[in-house]
């Protein structure tokens, strides 16, 4: 009889270590969700260092799409399609901002990074207008730190074969409706546009920023020590904002499955 109950009390404790486990297992997968959609976007940027830029517009411009805050399936998606079809990319230092820019407003390309509004616009002869995502978690991730730009900050950005250099003159909330806002103010100016939190809103932040006038090589130059700045910037944040937590919960949930089971 006391052997039947010691039997009856272990197997007891092994449904319960069981229960505890799938309990444990369920929350880390629950919680992971929206992490993982941040975690994708930061390795995504980690693997496109040096995006594959072409030097002329695609043939065919994508239809705009309706464009909403990127969930984990379109960030899964674009993490594994390859990005052949950037025209340019565009460096912010002051805000860590480094994203290659696509034509074509398109889901899969606004996951992937910045895309140039007006296609048919050429920075020569034109405003050059780029719209972004902005996602919570990190502002480095695609155009989060656009919100944060100063007077004065210099803007980098690679068009086709060509590299310019801008000064912002402006940073202000407009509502997305503004369409008079986005008007092109001729070929010295540079409009960045992303919404002004990461939750649905009517309003979107507009940074306004003016060319300077300097050599083409001084432009790339910069442009070439801005970007690699950054990038060593990004894979310390990489480390420190994403690998290290994941490293750190996956540690300490096996510590404390092992504790269960050892009881």
């Amino acid at each position: 009889m006391i052997e039947k109950m010691r039997n009856g009390l272990t197997m007891k404790k092994k449904h319960l270590k069981i229960l505890i486990t799938l309990l444990t297992l369920l929350m880390l997968g629950v919680l992971s969700i929206p992490f993982s959609k941040y975690f994708g976007l930061a390795s995504h940027s980690q693997l496109i260092k040096k995006p594959d830029i072409k030097n002329s517009l695609p043939e065919r411009i994508p239809n705009p799409e309706p464009i909403k805050a990127p969930n984990l399936r379109e960030v899964i998606k674009s993490y594994n399609t390859p990005d052949t079809t950037a025209v340019g990319q565009v460096i912010v230092p002051s805000v860590s901002v480094n994203q290659p820019i696509f034509i074509g407003l398109t889901k899969e390309n606004m996951t992937r990074g910045a895309v140039s509004l007006f296609p048919k616009r050429q920075p020569d002869q034109q405003s050059l207008t780029l719209i972004g995502h902005h996602v919570q978690y990190d502002s480095s991730l695609l155009f989060g730190g656009v919100q944060s730009l100063k007077k004065h900050a210099d803007v980098y950005v690679r068009y086709l074969d060509e590299y310019y250099n801008y000064k912002v003159e402006s940073n202000r909330i407009i509502k997305e409706t503004d369409l008079a806002a986005l008007e092109d103010k001729g070929p010295n100016y540079l409009l960045l546009v992303t919404c002004n939190s990461a939750t649905t809103t009517p309003y979107r932040v507009l940074v306004t920023a003016k060319k300077v006038t300097t050599p083409s090589k001084k432009a790339h130059a910069s442009f070439t020590q801005q970007k690699e700045i950054i990038q060593k910037a990004h894979t310390k944040t990489y480390w420190i904002k994403f690998l290290l937590p994941l490293f750190l919960v996956i540690f300490l949930s096996g510590i404390f499955l092992i504790y269960i089971w050892k009881l």
